[in-house]
């Protein structure tokens, strides 16, 4: 009972710091954005703490935090986007920087840290894109939207799962993953989807629902490549700085594999 009321107490908070700097403005979504971003950084190259690879953790966090702030500054209109090829430069830093540690592993060290960057760093990046769906024109109602259809496919894929759960979905890499939670799970998201497009009305309803399997095909994989880096360190959480709820990357390994998947759909078929 403590566990769970400990648990509810920290998603009501967590919930509430998230909409109340997504709907203060674009300032302090920028902030708590940047914090989350360095903080899962921080939790990825963790795991590699009693491994022989030695990632540039330092450097990559500050590769990946100006990748963010950057994509920031042009969605937000404030720089053309020309000022997106520095992208390449930063990279190179990485390579650079090897070369001045004594490593026996430099080829696998750049590897990870590159990798951190990827899986992190550039899916935040791509937030910017749903922040700003128009150059300038901040509207956190798509990154809002997004968030409601992880959680309640979360939330109800979780109840399906301990009540009707009986074939494992990929027993390899998460044993409690069931199929019944992902298909109960997927019809509640698809029903709440048909009931909530109108909070956003530049996207009609097909599209809507169509984005919600969408969201919930990538949001499982995102889950399932977390608890695969975790397993081969064998991990619970990331870390423990949600009581309840583990790390940064526990909070967020849904939203990296969806936003880019989201993006793309909205900007390129819509």
């Amino acid at each position: 009972m403590k566990n769970l009321l400990i648990r509810s107490l920290t998603g009501l908070v967590f919930v509430s710091v998230i909409l109340a700097c997504l709907l203060i403005g674009q300032y302090t979504y920028l902030i708590l954005f940047l914090a989350l971003m360095v903080g899962g950084m921080f939790e990825f190259f963790h795991f590699f703490s009693k491994s022989s690879f030695k990632p540039l953790k330092i450097g990559s966090i500050i590769v990946g935090s100006f990748i963010f702030v950057l994509s920031y500054l042009v969605t937000a209109g404030s720089l053309n986007t020309t000022f997106l090829f520095l992208i390449i430069p930063a990279f190179l830093f990485l390579f650079i920087s090897e070369l001045y540690r004594k490593s026996n592993n430099p080829l696998e060290n750049v590897a990870v840290s590159i990798l951190g960057i990827l899986y992190i760093a550039v899916p935040f990046s791509f937030i910017n894109l749903l922040i700003f769906p128009e150059a300038g024109d901040y509207s956190p109602k798509l990154l809002i939207a997004l968030f409601v259809i992880i959680w309640i496919y979360d939330s109800f894929a979780y109840l399906f799962g301990i009540t009707l759960g009986k074939h494992r979905l990929f027993e390899r890499i998460s044993p409690k993953k069931s199929w019944e939670g992902v298909i109960g799970g997927t019809l509640s998201v698809i029903l709440a989807t048909y009931f909530l497009a109108g909070f956003a009305p530049e996207i009609n309803r097909l599209n809507w629902m169509i984005i919600s399997l969408v969201v919930v095909v990538s949001s499982t994989f995102g889950d399932l490549t977390e608890s695969l880096f975790k397993r081969q360190f064998e991990l619970k959480d990331s870390s423990s700085f949600f009581p309840g709820h583990g790390g940064v990357l526990d909070r967020f390994d849904s939203l990296l594999f969806a936003v880019p998947v989201v993006v793309f759909y909205i900007k390129f078929i819509l």
